[in-house]
């Protein structure tokens, strides 16, 4: 990934800019809300651990401190995926995400809170997302 950013330093311009989105290497929430209700059910895993997402943090700072980029601007949004179901999110994250992972439990948590009678239900996947621009450190 250094070397993925080195390349990128050597091809912006002086005032160019690096916008970088990435999940932080944690676990996002997944919840099932009933009306008004949020209840929380578990999370949704990655077979390697989000080991790429704390590789990216770490490459970032790498080139900081080396002087190649510095932070203009940093932030945390929220990127939520609703579902009608636990199966139709496992169908989306198959579809998008190809080493996610749901464990047992957090099915089965999930199933039984969508039994309810409450009509007004939905599964919610709540990722938070890092942001950042940085500028190229010599300008």
């Amino acid at each position: 990934m250094v070397h993925a950013l080195e390349q990128i330093h050597f091809l912006l311009k002086g005032n160019g800019r690096l916008i970088d989105i990435h999940p932080p290497p944690e676990p996002p929430p997944i919840f099932v809300r009933l009306g008004a209700d949020r209840h929380p059910v578990g999370w949704v895993r990655e077979a390697d651990d989000y080991c790429e997402y704390a590789q990216a943090d770490d490459a970032l700072d790498e080139v900081v401190a080396r002087g190649l980029f510095r932070w203009e601007q940093r932030g945390r949004f929220a990127f939520v995926t609703y579902a009608d179901s636990i199966a139709d999110l496992q169908t989306h994250l198959a579809e998008t995400w190809n080493d996610a992972i749901i464990e047992d439990r957090v099915i089965q948590r999930t199933e039984e809170l969508m039994a309810s009678i409450e009509p007004d239900k939905e599964v919610i996947l709540h990722e938070v997302i890092q942001i950042a621009r940085l500028r190229i450190g010599n300008s």
